[in-house]
């Protein structure tokens, strides 16, 4: 089963130190780990709009009214890393004008259908390719302040390349194209 420390300890092999049992165990290796875990993983997935972390949701509208610019202001969701598409219907058509400031979208439709990236912690559900891309990742952070090697942070750093590459390809492939309304010109000729 998939977890936070056996991505740790991915990334751990990977450079070639010790593996841990806890990310709380007290150890210089699982205290790196710790420390850069989650901000790895949330970086990571702002990167690519991994199918693993889409979301959909309407948005709730706060009370009030903004200070200026918009009629409207929206709570985002608890778990929102990345602001996907942006609609004022369930059907998620159409383009609606919004600016995020902080944890709230402005607007100025009446009620908001937001698709986004949500933080996902627990491992299990994120795909084998994810897991290993942050692997990847960890261990070019983990090279220095570990392992002492600048050398061995520049090797990281491709494979983490390659890794990243791949995922978001293998990630990409499991959709459906997305449909792109045909412009003026096409249906001007008929």
């Amino acid at each position: 089963m998939a977890s936070e420390v056996g991505i740790c300890n991915s990334a751990l092999i990977k450079i070639g130190a010790a593996t841990i049992v806890s990310l709380t165990e007290g150890t210089r290796n699982a205290t790196a780990c710790n420390e850069q875990y989650a901000k790895l993983r949330d970086g990571l997935l702002r990167t690519h709009l991994w199918n693993f972390a889409m979301a959909r949701v309407k948005l709730a509208q706060l009370s009030g009214t903004p200070v200026s610019e918009f009629d409207y202001h929206y709570q985002l969701p608890s778990d929102w890393l990345r602001t996907v598409a942006v609609h004022d219907n369930d059907a998620g058509q159409g383009t609606v004008e919004y600016r995020i400031e902080g944890r709230t979208l402005l607007s100025d439709a009446g009620e908001i259908w937001l698709k986004y990236i949500k933080q996902v912690t627990d491992a299990g559900e994120m795909t084998p390719d994810f897991r290993e891309t942050l692997a990847s990742m960890m261990a070019m952070e983990l090279a220095v302040p570990i392992a002492q090697s600048n050398t061995l942070k520049q090797l990281m750093r491709d494979e983490f390349k390659a890794a990243a590459r791949s995922a978001k390809s293998s990630d990409a492939l499991e959709d459906w194209p997305d449909r792109f309304p045909e412009g003026d010109w096409v249906t001007a000729r008929f």
